[in-house]
């Protein structure tokens, strides 16, 4: 059996993934002293067809594309491979069954947590697995009461918020915008190349 291994888990649509998600991992990974953080692809709800998601696949490849070089983060999809919709708990359990000496840390933003009495199955998730929070800029930190009797394990990742989405990358190739300040190259490349964005 190998040594007890340490990994942070980042779960997000990533349509498309950006330079500001990167930092955030590396903050993540360094902050905590993980060995690896995985960004987990989130695949498209079936029942939900959500046509202004990008193909899975579009999303998955940019993700290794941007990561390609970035030790210790890794484009993750796991979660296309189970039951859908993607409930995190769900995804939690399997991770656990799957790798029993593995230790997995759940990254969510500060407005996740806000309202993590609301996930599905939150006793289950907080009883096996640590929390690292990031606060969105200027807001405090609010844990829902619900939890406030739990003995949480929880983290604060601090990190200089780059103001980047995703939808403003989106608008930006729509409107013929430059994008790689705000991408890796090779992200802006494939987006280029694929027509991504473009309707």
């Amino acid at each position: 059996m190998g040594t007890h291994r340490r990994i942070g888990l980042f779960g997000g649509t990533f349509d498309p993934v950006h330079i500001a998600h990167t930092a955030l991992a590396k903050a993540f990974r360094r902050q905590l002293g993980l060995d690896e953080v995985w960004f987990l692809v989130t695949p498209q709800n079936p029942w939900k067809t959500d046509s202004r998601l990008s193909p899975d696949h579009d999303r998955l490849e940019m993700a290794r594309l941007a990561l390609e070089n970035e030790e210790g983060l890794t484009a993750s999809d796991y979660e296309f491979h189970l039951e859908k919709p993607s409930f995190s708990y769900r995804t939690l359990r399997s991770l656990r069954t799957e790798f029993p000496a593995t230790e997995f840390t759940l990254l969510i933003g500060g407005d996740n947590w806000a309202a993590f009495d609301n996930w599905a199955e939150h006793r289950e998730i907080l009883t096996h697995h640590p929390v690292a929070v990031y606060p969105r800029t200027g807001s405090a930190l609010t844990t829902p009461e619900a939890l406030q009797d739990m003995e949480l394990r929880l983290s604060i990742v601090t990190q200089p918020l780059l103001d980047i989405s995703s939808t403003e990358i989106r608008r930006r190739v729509m409107e013929g915008k430059r994008i790689t300040d705000l991408v890796c190259p090779k992200v802006a490349e494939y987006i280029k190349k694929n027509g991504l964005y473009l309707r």
